[in-house]
Protein backbone atom coordinates (compact mmCIF):
# COMPACT_ATOMS: atom_id res chain seq x y z
CA UNK A 1 0.00 0.00 0.00
CA UNK A 2 3.00 2.21 0.96
CA UNK A 3 4.33 1.92 -2.81
CA UNK A 4 1.00 2.80 -4.01
CA UNK A 5 0.63 5.80 -2.56
CA UNK A 6 3.89 7.20 -3.56
CA UNK A 7 2.79 5.79 -7.10
CA UNK A 8 -0.10 8.29 -6.84
CA UNK A 9 0.85 11.06 -5.25
CA UNK A 10 3.90 11.42 -8.05
CA UNK A 11 0.90 11.46 -10.47
CA UNK A 12 -0.92 13.68 -8.69
CA UNK A 13 1.95 16.13 -8.85
CA UNK A 14 2.80 15.33 -12.26
CA UNK A 15 -0.72 16.47 -13.26
CA UNK A 16 -0.71 19.60 -10.86
CA UNK A 17 2.38 20.42 -13.03
CA UNK A 18 1.00 19.79 -16.28
CA UNK A 19 -2.20 21.74 -15.40
CA UNK A 20 -0.23 24.52 -14.07
CA UNK A 21 2.49 25.04 -17.13
CA UNK A 22 -0.86 24.82 -19.38
CA UNK A 23 -2.51 27.55 -17.73
CA UNK A 24 0.39 29.71 -17.41
CA UNK A 25 -0.04 29.98 -21.39
CA UNK A 26 -3.55 31.30 -21.09
CA UNK A 27 -2.65 34.90 -19.67
CA UNK A 28 -4.05 36.63 -21.65
CA UNK A 29 -3.08 39.88 -24.24
CA UNK A 30 0.30 41.30 -23.12
CA UNK A 31 -0.65 45.29 -22.09
CA UNK A 32 2.02 48.20 -22.34
CA UNK A 33 1.59 52.00 -22.16
CA UNK A 34 4.54 53.56 -24.35
CA UNK A 35 4.82 57.36 -24.24
CA UNK A 36 5.31 59.60 -26.91
CA UNK A 37 8.35 60.93 -28.61
CA UNK A 38 9.81 64.69 -28.82
CA UNK A 39 6.86 65.71 -31.17
CA UNK A 40 4.27 64.60 -28.72
CA UNK A 41 5.75 64.34 -25.25
CA UNK A 42 1.99 63.89 -23.88
CA UNK A 43 1.13 61.33 -25.52
CA UNK A 44 0.33 57.53 -24.05
CA UNK A 45 0.12 54.84 -26.26
CA UNK A 46 -1.74 51.75 -24.65
CA UNK A 47 -0.73 48.85 -26.58
CA UNK A 48 -2.35 45.39 -26.29
CA UNK A 49 -1.46 42.61 -27.93
CA UNK A 50 -3.05 39.03 -28.14
CA UNK A 51 -0.58 36.92 -29.45
CA UNK A 52 -0.85 33.70 -31.49
CA UNK A 53 2.92 32.08 -31.11
CA UNK A 54 1.29 29.00 -33.31
CA UNK A 55 0.16 31.03 -36.10
CA UNK A 56 2.82 33.92 -35.55
CA UNK A 57 0.17 36.45 -35.47
CA UNK A 58 -1.05 39.38 -33.00
CA UNK A 59 -4.16 40.45 -32.55
CA UNK A 60 -3.69 44.17 -32.10
CA UNK A 61 -5.32 46.99 -30.47
CA UNK A 62 -4.26 50.80 -29.92
CA UNK A 63 -5.51 53.45 -28.05
CA UNK A 64 -3.75 56.61 -27.83
CA UNK A 65 -4.46 59.80 -25.43
CA UNK A 66 -2.91 63.26 -24.70
CA UNK A 67 -2.26 63.49 -28.89
CA UNK A 68 -1.60 66.81 -30.38
CA UNK A 69 -4.12 66.89 -34.04
CA UNK A 70 -1.63 65.54 -37.11
CA UNK A 71 -1.72 69.37 -38.53
CA UNK A 72 0.28 70.09 -35.25
CA UNK A 73 2.87 67.63 -35.53
CA UNK A 74 3.10 67.37 -39.19
CA UNK A 75 2.99 70.63 -42.01
CA UNK A 76 -0.63 69.32 -43.79
CA UNK A 77 -0.96 66.34 -41.65
CA UNK A 78 -4.29 64.57 -41.50
CA UNK A 79 -3.52 61.58 -39.89
CA UNK A 80 -2.25 59.44 -37.77
CA UNK A 81 -1.15 56.17 -39.46
CA UNK A 82 0.45 52.69 -37.56
CA UNK A 83 3.25 51.01 -39.01
CA UNK A 84 4.72 47.33 -38.30
CA UNK A 85 7.73 45.79 -38.97
CA UNK A 86 9.29 42.60 -38.01
CA UNK A 87 12.92 43.36 -37.57
CA UNK A 88 15.17 46.30 -37.89
CA UNK A 89 16.09 44.91 -41.13
CA UNK A 90 12.53 44.81 -43.01
CA UNK A 91 10.86 47.67 -44.33
CA UNK A 92 7.82 49.59 -42.09
CA UNK A 93 4.11 47.58 -42.97
CA UNK A 94 1.17 50.11 -42.98
CA UNK A 95 -1.27 48.29 -39.92
CA UNK A 96 -4.08 51.00 -40.49
CA UNK A 97 -5.19 54.65 -39.38
CA UNK A 98 -6.09 55.67 -36.29
CA UNK A 99 -9.04 56.95 -35.38
CA UNK A 100 -8.82 60.22 -34.53
CA UNK A 101 -10.84 62.57 -32.18
CA UNK A 102 -9.27 65.99 -31.91
CA UNK A 103 -12.14 67.20 -28.95
CA UNK A 104 -10.70 64.66 -27.04
CA UNK A 105 -7.42 64.31 -27.98
CA UNK A 106 -7.52 60.13 -28.36
CA UNK A 107 -6.86 57.82 -30.94
CA UNK A 108 -7.78 54.59 -31.99
CA UNK A 109 -6.94 51.68 -33.62
CA UNK A 110 -9.31 49.24 -33.59
CA UNK A 111 -8.17 45.60 -33.19
CA UNK A 112 -6.37 43.93 -36.31
CA UNK A 113 -4.18 41.47 -37.26
CA UNK A 114 -0.70 41.77 -37.45
CA UNK A 115 1.11 38.16 -39.39
CA UNK A 116 4.00 38.48 -36.48
CA UNK A 117 4.32 37.37 -32.86
CA UNK A 118 7.01 39.73 -32.44
CA UNK A 119 7.47 42.98 -34.09
CA UNK A 120 8.12 46.70 -34.12
CA UNK A 121 5.30 49.56 -34.02
CA UNK A 122 5.63 52.90 -34.74
CA UNK A 123 2.72 55.73 -34.80
CA UNK A 124 3.69 58.35 -37.41
CA UNK A 125 1.66 61.84 -38.14
CA UNK A 126 0.74 62.10 -42.14
CA UNK A 127 -0.99 63.86 -45.17
CA UNK A 128 -2.15 61.23 -46.62
CA UNK A 129 -4.10 58.09 -44.65
CA UNK A 130 -2.18 55.08 -47.30
CA UNK A 131 1.45 56.83 -47.50
CA UNK A 132 3.73 54.03 -49.11
CA UNK A 133 6.45 54.74 -46.11
CA UNK A 134 6.32 56.57 -42.75
CA UNK A 135 7.24 60.03 -42.55
CA UNK A 136 9.74 61.50 -40.03
CA UNK A 137 7.12 62.75 -37.82
CA UNK A 138 6.98 59.76 -35.38
CA UNK A 139 4.77 60.85 -32.32
CA UNK A 140 4.69 56.99 -30.77
CA UNK A 141 7.60 54.33 -31.38
CA UNK A 142 9.55 52.59 -32.55
CA UNK A 143 8.86 49.87 -29.70
CA UNK A 144 8.69 46.47 -29.37
CA UNK A 145 5.57 44.30 -29.77
CA UNK A 146 5.48 40.64 -28.20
Amino acid sequence: MDTGRRVGRRIGLTLSLLASMALSGCGGPSKQTVHGTQLAPGADAHITADIDSDASTTRLAVDVAHLSPPERIESGGQHFVVWQRPSSESPWRRVGVLDYDPDTRKGRLAEMTVPHANFELLITAEQQSNPRSPSAAAVIGPTSVG
